[in-house]
């Protein structure tokens, strides 16, 4: 009734240092020695004495005959005796193994205590065998020397009760019990042949183990330098990818500043007199213009796309406006056609939503534009449909549908691929890159939705995105346009606008349109103008010198806190990244346009920002 001489390591930790589980066998060793044998031996023994007392009680016997008391004394004694000197003298005995001469003393005890027990019943000497059991842990060899140790301990008591108590000799019985118990020794002896193997075994995985660890750890360090170089790569491939952006970025407001100049230069040009000729050749010109700015756009959307770089920027929208402008952005490409372009905005939709208004806008523009390219006569229709109307939020359908060419089924499995084209041909009729749907598929996967096309040729076509927006709550609305009043004052606009070219020609189609319009070129100079006289709205370029479109926002902002007054402020940017447009909403901005800007898009602003309606420029 003692632990056997090998213990569970009180490291649980894995591990093949050599050195490390040479500390950790010593620590168990000394754990084993010093505390768990001495603690359960000296618990056995105090089971052998409630044992004995147990029997007693159950026996006629006094419970408290002096054969008993010094038996229980003696046990305890000898448990502790045993206790403290394996505790103590763990380490201080040099050669000689005080567990081992312990267990060799357990059986005599064993034997004092047998002769009180076996009064009443004589297989109390099978307890004997608990100390063949303690060592089979210890192998084969070590539980079998016991086996015979405890059988000839117990034949040796037989010969000696035989001599003492005559009556009690019982040869028979006792000739069996030493059989028996000698051949149990022998079976539990077995059995240590299987923990010897098991430990064969183990510390041959162990030593193949730490042959492989010693593998791994080499081809560890070869894998850590790779890291370390991978690491490097990584960090320069990142600051790739962040140059990248930026150029993107920057390419994206270099480029835009000048088409603004070229297409609103073509638009102004258009409605001045011109010979049948010179409206033709404008026209080819500002199409021209616009297609290359639609390319362009693409290419850059397309990379920050698949670079990850583009983010979605949720703000609170008017789905109804973005719906006008998306139409009034493509009537121009389509204004040369027979084709009629509507809308249909179902009633049940709230007044506003959250979702990213510039790529929402660019993804029913793309299907706008690729409907009106393919669409000789006929019709195009924008529809926006309410699937599912939960309390926080709800699922939406947007439909473009056209009286077009149609798509044949073996292409509309590829339709959505870049730069695939249905009519991919040389003789192809209908140009263009083949990114705008690629645009629409990936945006619309960006924002969580689903896009789907059903096509005949020569029947048309109908694309339908599917997205799931959440409810926003109210916020100031634009004011709802009034019926012109005789001899109503014009619109009172300042624009902020550093470019002289964009100055000269967005300035023009203001005029054009009916409004007063004040000129600044930097931000300070539109924070001076706003604090000292009244405008109906204000179109502020982001990029100024002295100071920017963002912080003169802020001055005026605060400084309209103080005087209880809001002015309406659109920014006036060529960015196009989502983080800047919605760095123009942080800033205090009512409303953004995204340079090239047509005077369609500037009326509809004004409009709908002031209540006033305006007229865009139309031919001479």
């Amino acid at each position: 009734m003692t632990a056997s001489t090998t213990a569970p390591d009180p490291d649980t930790s894995f591990t093949l240092d050599e050195d490390a589980l040479a500390q950790r066998k010593a620590a168990s060793a000394r754990r084993l020695n010093t505390v768990l044998i001495p603690a359960v031996r000296a618990v056995g023994f105090v089971i052998l004495c409630l044992i004995a007392m147990l029997q007693d009680w159950r026996s006629d016997a006094s419970f408290a005959q002096p054969a008993l008391v010094w038996l229980v004394a003696g046990n305890l004694a000898y448990a502790a005796a045993a206790f403290f000197t394996l505790r103590f003298g763990y380490g201080r005995s040099g050669r000689l193994d005080l567990s081992l001469l312990f267990f060799h003393l357990d059986v005599l005890a064993w034997l004092f205590n047998l002769y009180h027990l076996e009064q009443s019943q004589l297989f109390f000497a099978y307890f004997l065998l608990v100390r063949v059991v303690d060592q089979v842990g210890d192998g084969f060899r070590r539980a079998l020397y016991f086996g015979h140790v405890v059988t000839a301990a117990y034949l040796a008591y037989s010969v000696w009760v035989s001599l003492h108590r005559p009556e009690a000799a019982l040869w028979p019985d006792r000739l069996g019990i030493a059989a028996t118990m000698y051949l149990l020794g022998f079976y539990l002896a077995i059995t240590g042949l299987v923990t010897e193997r098991l430990r064969h075994r183990t510390r041959q995985a162990v030593r193949a183990a730490r042959a492989l660890v010693e593998s791994l750890n080499q081809k560890a360090d070869a894998l850590e330098a790779q890291a370390i170089e991978l690491k490097h790569a990584r960090r320069q491939a990142e600051q790739a990818n962040l140059a990248k952006s930026q150029f993107l970025a920057v390419t994206s407001h270099e480029i835009r500043t000048p088409m603004n100049g070229i297409l609103g230069a073509a638009e102004l040009l258009m409605g001045t007199p011109l010979s049948a000729a010179q409206q033709r050749y404008v026209e080819i010109a500002h199409r021209s213009a616009t297609a290359l700015l639609t390319l362009i756009d693409d290419v850059l959307d397309l990379s920050r796309i698949e670079a990850s770089t583009l983010a979605l920027t949720e703000t609170s929208v008017d789905l109804r406006a973005l719906v006008t402008d998306a139409l009034d952005l493509v009537a121009i490409t389509a204004r040369d056609k027979p084709v009629r372009l509507n809308s249909e905005v179902d009633a049940q939709l709230p007044s506003r939503v959250l979702a990213d208004p510039l790529r929402l806008r660019q993804m029913l523009v793309n299907l706008l534009h690729n409907a009106v390219k393919f669409t000789d006569r006929g019709h195009i229709d924008l529809q926006v449909a309410v699937l599912e109307d939960a309390p926080q939020a709800l699922r939406l359908r947007f439909s473009v549908l056209d009286t077009g060419i149609g798509i044949a089924p073996d292409k509309l499995g590829s339709i959505f691929d870049a730069f695939t084209q249905a009519d991919g041909s040389s003789t192809r009729r209908h140009g263009g890159s083949g990114l705008g749907l690629t645009i629409v598929k990936q945006l619309t996967d960006l924002m969580g939705g689903q896009v789907h096309v059903k096509s005949r040729v020569g029947g048309g076509s109908h694309f339908w995105v599917d997205l799931e927006l959440k409810k926003a709550a109210d916020v100031a609305k634009p004011v709802e346009p009034a019926p012109a009043e005789d001899g109503e004052a014009s619109v009172s606009v300042l624009l902020a606008e550093d470019d002289l070219v964009n100055q000269t020609v967005v300035g023009e189609m203001l005029q054009f349109l009916g409004c007063e319009v004040d000129h600044v070129d930097d931000g300070e100079a539109a924070y001076d103008a706003v604090t000292h006289k009244h405008y109906d709205i204000v179109f502020m370029d982001c990029h100024m010198p002295v100071m920017d479109g963002h912080e003169a926002t802020r001055r005026i902002r605060s400084e309209e806190q103080r005087r209880g007054s809001h002015t309406v402020i659109v920014a006036l940017t060529a960015d196009s990244v989502a983080s800047d447009l919605q760095r123009c909403i942080e800033s205090g901005m009512d409303d953004f346009l995204t340079k090239p800007v047509s005077s369609t898009q500037l009326s509809a602003t004004i409009e709908r920002w002031t209540g006033r309606r305006t007229h865009p420029i139309t031919r001479w």
